[in-house]
């Protein structure tokens, strides 16, 4: 059994609470928050203890993995601290905002010898799994042209995502998700080109971005967190070779709280039929975190999203960032 201290009990930390409650090979032994009214959301179905002091998670020596679902702006501190003190660290995406930060992380990380699992989750999502199987397939080899858009509303739940330097605004909370996607999915990427619209604060809160890729795919790729109120948040997945297109749209409440609910469209269209495409119901965070825990329990490699690959889609998001800031063509 793999004991957790889970630092952070927002929204996705209450989420990766929930998706470990169903995984049998750990558990939550405790949790750092300083926030009451968050301990109060979960005591109904939380048995483990809470603790206010970070050191406290650190200096425990029955716990072997620290799970870090707090701002990003926080992400290198915590991480660096953890792998001090000799712990395993899974950590929410992004898993930071610049590349100087991203080296000082992975210099502390193999310093000590331990492993970080970030959490690029779109790659444990069903669909997004169906579709990185299709490209390997005869069903849809020889990807030509991707079409990929993540829409919402300005996060409510907290105010540091409107800040740059606290959240890197939707390009890095965001956009990161189908860009990440796109890479998985095609390989490196030659050139970038996008443009985009800034808030109030100065965060990139609408990114329309197009990837040229080394096997000369193309990709087209739009995030926004400046919908209107009551816009549905909306993910859509569209990949075309010369004879076929997989399409995926699903429109659900305010975040992602109602997917299983909403409006889903998931079909394959070939020169000869239309065939809707049946994917399993599977939460994409208990797909996640059981696979770091498995890592971790049975000395596997990290297959799926191996750190050097979290490092390039942060180098992918600042040429997109610089293209913005200059409205040029950056070279990746």
């Amino acid at each position: 059994m793999m004991n957790i201290g889970l630092v952070g009990l927002g929204f996705i930390g209450r989420t990766h609470l929930e998706a470990y409650s169903h995984i049998d090979n750990c558990q939550v032994k405790a949790i750092c928050t300083r926030s009451l009214s968050n301990r109060s959301q979960v005591t109904s179905s939380y048995t483990g203890s809470f603790v206010t002091e970070y050191d406290e998670l650190l200096n425990d020596p029955e716990i072997g993995i620290i799970d870090i679902c707090l701002p990003t702006y926080l992400h290198e501190e915590y991480i660096i601290r953890a792998a001090n003190a000799g712990k395993n660290i899974i950590c929410e995406k992004p898993l930071t905002l610049t590349l100087e930060s991203a080296k000082r992380i992975n210099d502390a990380v193999s310093k000590n010898k331990v492993l970080l699992f970030v959490a690029h989750v779109l790659r444990f999502w069903p669909e997004y799994k169906a579709i990185k199987s299709y490209s390997q397939s005869g069903k849809l080899r020889d990807i030509e042209i991707v079409h990929a858009k993540r829409l919402g509303e300005a996060p409510k739940w907290s105010s540091w995502f409107q800040y740059p330097e606290k959240s890197g605004g939707a390009l890095y909370d965001l956009h990161l998700h189908d860009i990440d996607f796109v890479y998985y999915l095609l390989g490196e990427a030659e050139t970038v080109y996008a443009v985009g619209n800034k808030n109030e604060f100065g965060a990139w809160d609408h990114v329309m971005t197009t990837l040229s890729f080394k096997n000369k795919s193309v990709a087209f790729v739009e995030a926004s967190q400046r919908m209107p109120t009551g816009f549905p948040f909306t993910m859509s997945f569209r990949a075309q070779t010369r004879q076929s297109a997989l399409h995926f749209h699903v429109a659900a409440g305010e975040n992602i709280e109602n997917m299983n609910d909403s409006d889903k469209k998931f079909e394959l269209y070939t020169e000869q039929e239309k065939l809707l495409v049946q994917i399993e119901s599977e939460d994409p965070f208990r797909n996640e975190l059981s696979y770091f825990v498995n890592c971790l329990e049975k000395n596997e490699d990290n297959l799926v999203i191996p750190l050097d690959e979290v490092l390039y889609t942060l180098k992918l998001l600042k040429a997109i960032e610089t293209s913005l800031a200059t409205g040029q063509v950056v070279k990746v």
